[in-house]
């Protein structure tokens, strides 16, 4: 068949190719393509169509209409028994003209991987259960810990209590920061796999993640997907750090110089923790009434928090397909998108957390494939939301220095 099809109206067969598919390696029949711009007309006023002459996929131009967004929701559902997607975009499609229309591309969809088993996920949660919970006796049996409660206080103390304290907590902020984009996913129709949870060192994981087998379909969805993650862990988080200060032991000055001497003797180096901003909020709050001049030793818990903090902190930099990523794309746009990714890494290279950025610049620069409407306008609410959603990055970035077990009480 010819490029270009003649905009019109009238019915065509409805009975031929219902069934034909759509792909870049076939020829698609002109009767199953009148049936297509037929569907499409329903929801669209399309002005005229052609078939891309790189993937041989049929391309649709339509008339702009405000009510974009729910059109292209029915528009895909009525696609859905075709195994097709309609990607909408705005292009130039005369180059130099600078004259942007929009167009509809029907792709196939994703194929359906809904996992048989969770085998995987459920044999992974079993090893990241193991290297945590060797990480949490890693900081209950601890030097300082052990010498603070047996030698200073005086009281014994079950290490197992807090190997699964500890365990629980980290667990928590990560698994419910990634069920809450899994529950986001279901909520817009996304269809995304069970969190995959990652063993690693000393904090005992390296995080968790979900496989999103669809794109979201349009820049509002895009945004929840981003942001509801990072929310849930951020809340987690500041709760789990709350119950570990409070479990926190508090030294005097002379506790702490002996806490000094016998670091010294078994050549431990004493650190302080480097606190971002509402980590020293909430303390300074329940430090009210304490003398100056006396420590904090954290506990495996409030570490937890800390470590929270952190994960959260760096995972919504704008950066990429990175949580703060997807939001930034909705927000601005696949044109500005990978600009403000460079600016992201920048500012995590400038801020000292070089390897990670160097991470994001080789693994997260790269285009954003965006939703699937990417044409209609992220909602008003989100537009205010999403900048301010970014003060997170700010309230919850450790400076860094190397970590460890101790800050002081101002």
């Amino acid at each position: 068949m010819s490029d270009d099809l003649p905009p019109q109206n009238d019915d065509t067969d409805k009975s031929a190719g219902d069934t034909t598919p759509v792909n870049s390696d076939s020829y698609i029949p002109d009767n199953y393509l009148l049936k297509l711009r037929d569907i499409v007309n329903e929801e669209f006023v399309v002005q005229y169509a052609y078939i891309d002459a790189y993937d041989n996929l049929p391309i649709f131009v339509i008339r702009e209409d405000p009510r974009i967004k729910e059109r292209s929701t029915r528009l895909t559902k009525k696609l859905e028994s075709h195994n097709l997607l309609a990607v909408i975009r705005q292009v130039e499609l005369f180059e130099g003209t600078g004259d942007r229309s929009t167009v509809i591309k029907l792709v196939p969809a994703p194929p359906t991987r809904r996992a048989r088993s969770y085998t995987m996920n459920i044999i992974l949660f079993a090893a990241t259960l193991s290297t945590v919970l060797f990480a949490g006796w890693f900081f209950a049996t601890s030097a300082p810990f052990v010498f603070i409660y047996i030698n200073i206080f005086g009281v014994t103390y079950n290490p197992y209590i807090v190997m699964i304290q500890y365990s629980v907590a980290i667990l928590a902020i990560i698994g419910l920061h990634e069920f809450g984009h899994y529950l986001t996913s279901r909520l817009h129709r996304v269809d995304a796999s069970l969190p995959y949870f990652i063993p690693g060192f000393y904090y005992g994981t390296f995080g968790a993640l979900i496989v999103q087998r669809t794109p979201p379909p349009n820049r509002d969805s895009l945004f929840d997907l981003g942001v509801s993650g990072p929310v849930v862990g951020f809340v987690v988080a500041v709760i789990v750090l709350v119950f570990g200060l409070w479990l926190s032991p508090i030294l005097s000055p002379s506790e702490l110089a002996q806490l000094t001497t016998f670091l010294q003797t078994i050549n431990v180096p004493l650190s302080t923790l480097p606190t971002p901003i509402l980590f020293d909020l909430i303390w300074y709050v329940m430090t009210i009434g304490i003398p100056s001049g006396y420590t904090a030793y954290i506990h495996p818990v409030a570490f937890a928090g800390w470590v929270g903090f952190l994960i959260t902190s760096l995972n919504y930099f704008p950066i990429g397909q990175l949580d703060g990523g997807h939001v930034s794309r909705s927000l601005v746009g696949g044109k500005y998108h990978r600009i403000v990714s460079y600016i992201g890494i920048f500012l995590l290279f400038i801020f000292g957390y070089w390897f990670m950025a160097m991470i994001a610049f080789f693994l997260f620069a790269g285009r954003h494939p965006g939703p699937v409407d990417d044409v209609s306008p992220v909602s008003t609410w989100r537009k205010i939301v999403g900048p301010i959603s970014y003060l997170m990055v700010i309230l919850l970035l450790p400076p860094l220095t190397i970590p460890f077990l101790f800050f002081p009480i101002p």
